[in-house]
């Protein structure tokens, strides 16, 4: 059965029990599932995963996704993940469909990113990372072979593994990215958040115009000015098209927040009327917030 196969089932009651080789990427997996809507849960007593799956789906909770966590701990743990997975999986009929997503990588690559974190890995009591990445991966190699899904993210970084994730197991699900449109004025200091500054202080402004100036960039006069102006259509066309391929491409980096400032001399005009523009285009996937920071300072 393929990855996406058991999101079709009569209960959508959904169990991804995420293990392997530990520095394969198990931690970026369950953090990306959490984005996903999964109930998460790291390194739960193997003894306890029949009680809790129960505990999880009754009938007066609305948990439908849960994803737990398993790490190796000894030989002890694989005679009874196994023992107790053949218990799991032969009620999951009745109860959800439970599937294995084992991750694995090269052990160059795991003895890298252990060098890397410089984390201790689980098994290395008395011996070295080396050895005991050879160990674990002799002692998981039963639950590879059980697995449903077997990954390699050997060639793959933090932000790839999280695409895969959400491609694979995302298919009921589309996670938005919010962005939190801010206009500002230059003269009050940048946004210290900003992960995108724009300066619009070239542009006309409408503070020169007298019936314009007690106004403020949400009128529709103001904005009526100023998108009348050549220089302002036409900066407004590249950044339309620049903030939208960055947001795909945070999107696609797995990031799912995000501060974009505009700014203007005083931030009430020019600002304002742009953040306002923007919050209005439909991006897929995109949800826009608003704050106009500095729109009711010297009034």
């Amino acid at each position: 059965m393929s990855p996406k196969d058991f999101f079709n089932k009569k209960q959508n009651r959904q169990v991804l029990i995420v293990t392997g080789l530990s520095g394969s990427g198990k931690s970026s997996v369950m953090r990306t599932l959490e984005d996903l809507g999964f109930y998460c849960v790291d390194n739960l007593p193997i003894p306890l995963l029949t009680t809790f799956l129960k505990l999880a789906f009754q009938a007066q909770t609305n948990v439908l996704k849960v994803a737990l966590g398993i790490d190796s701990r000894g030989r002890s743990f694989l005679k009874s993940f196994l023992s107790e997975l053949a218990k799991v999986k032969k009620q999951e009929s009745e109860l959800c469909e439970v599937r294995v997503v084992f991750l694995k990588a090269g052990k160059n690559t795991i003895l890298k990113r252990f060098q890397e974190t410089r984390r201790n890995h689980p098994l290395a009591r008395g011996i070295s990372v080396e050895d005991a990445i050879k160990k674990e991966h002799e002692l998981l190699a039963p639950i590879q072979d059980f697995s449903d899904v077997v990954y390699d993210t050997d060639k793959l970084t933090v932000h790839d593994l999280r695409l895969w994730v959400m491609k694979t197991f995302s298919k009921d699900h589309e996670q938005e990215i919010i962005i939190n449109l801010v206009s500002f004025g230059f003269k009050y200091g940048v946004p210290a958040e900003s992960n995108l500054v724009f300066d619009v202080r070239f542009l006309p402004n409408p503070y020169f115009i007298p019936s314009l100036k007690p106004l403020n960039g949400t009128n529709k006069e103001v904005q009526s000015y100023l998108f009348s102006k050549v220089a302002a259509i036409d900066y407004w066309d590249r950044l339309r098209d620049f903030v939208n391929y960055s947001i795909k491409k945070y999107y696609e980096e797995g990031r799912f927040f995000a501060n974009i400032a505009i700014g203007c001399t005083g931030g009430k005009h020019r600002s304002v009327s742009f953040i306002e523009k923007l919050a209005k285009e439909n991006w897929e996937n995109v949800r826009f917030l608003i704050h106009h920071r500095d729109v009711k300072k010297d009034r």
